[in-house]
């Protein structure tokens, strides 16, 4: 009985119909990989975890590869919120006094600003100490062209300070060089950071794929039946006027859950299939 119930929901799965026009073709493409996605989801051997595995190796697909691990169409661009950030510390060696300079650097790719640091605490427990900072040296490579400047601050930052030196650019790749020094009795122990902020990943509305790799998305945040349905129903609304989606993947699910409560021993567990069968039946009709 209950093969020949999702053989006809099979059966009523989709409309046949032939759409036309960029954003139609664009909209079938999305439909295309929902149905995909659909039939994993009907499976009694796929996991979530599978279905999101699915839908990761679509989506860097659908923004194709580029070699160097970077994508056609995946853009760079400054975060609208806190933006990701390496950190790197140097407890300072060279006495100010002396005329002496202690350098260090640190690097890193999609930089967009860098802040020089002097926090409130070098460890857990130890206060930090005043630190000189001199010449900042920048080097900047975008688009295979190289950019070297220097920004000098020259001038003592105290505990808990910070200086902020916008690239304006967002880069390929970055080298930030720092002097710094300090006092005699603030040898190593006085602490300055350098923080480099990195731009984030985003995908390129002009991508013909967009429209799809937002939908997977959409269904990589929540992979459930219904959810699945949800998105198929809106697709097939838009190329099909007309059209009354069936909750495929829904109904199936109710149907085997049904199935197993009405196998269990439980009288209990059994009028609860019951029930269940004839709720998913009526939503047939």
């Amino acid at each position: 009985m209950k093969r020949v119930l999702i053989f006809t929901l099979l059966l009523t799965a989709a409309p046949v119909v032939a759409a036309s026009g960029d954003e139609d073709c664009q909209a079938l493409a999305g439909l295309h990989e929902l149905y995909a996605i659909r039939s994993m989801a009907m499976s009694r051997h796929t996991s979530s975890y599978d279905i999101d595995s699915h839908i990761d190796r679509r989506i860097e697909t659908l923004r194709e590869p580029l070699r160097g691990g970077e994508y056609r169409w995946v853009r760079w661009a400054r975060p609208r919120g806190e933006a990701p950030e390496i950190k790197k510390g140097h407890l300072v060696v060279a006495v100010h006094d002396r005329g002496d300079s202690d350098p260090f650097e640190a690097s890193g790719d999609h930089l967009f600003s860098l802040r020089i640091e002097v926090p409130a605490k070098r460890s857990l427990f130890g206060k930090n100490s005043p630190v000189y900072v001199g010449n900042v040296r920048i080097r900047t490579e975008v688009n295979g062209r190289t950019r070297s400047f220097d920004k000098n601050i020259g001038q003592w930052m105290n505990p808990d300070t910070s200086r902020t030196i916008d690239l304006e650019t967002i880069t390929d790749h970055a080298t930030v060089s720092l002097e710094s020094s300090t006092q005699p009795d603030h040898v190593r122990d006085a602490l300055v950071e350098i923080h480099l902020l990195q731009a984030v990943a985003e995908d390129d509305p002009a991508n013909p794929s967009y429209p799809a790799i937002q939908m997977l998305q959409s269904i990589r945040r929540s992979s459930d039946p219904r959810t699945i349905d949800d998105e198929i129903a809106t697709m097939e609304r838009r190329l099909f006027p007309g059209a009354d989606p069936l909750p495929l993947a829904t109904l199936i699910t109710e149907l085997r859950r049904a199935d197993e409560l009405s196998r269990s021993k439980k009288t209990e567990d059994q009028e609860k299939g019951e029930k269940l069968l004839k709720e998913t039946l009526r939503r047939l009709r």
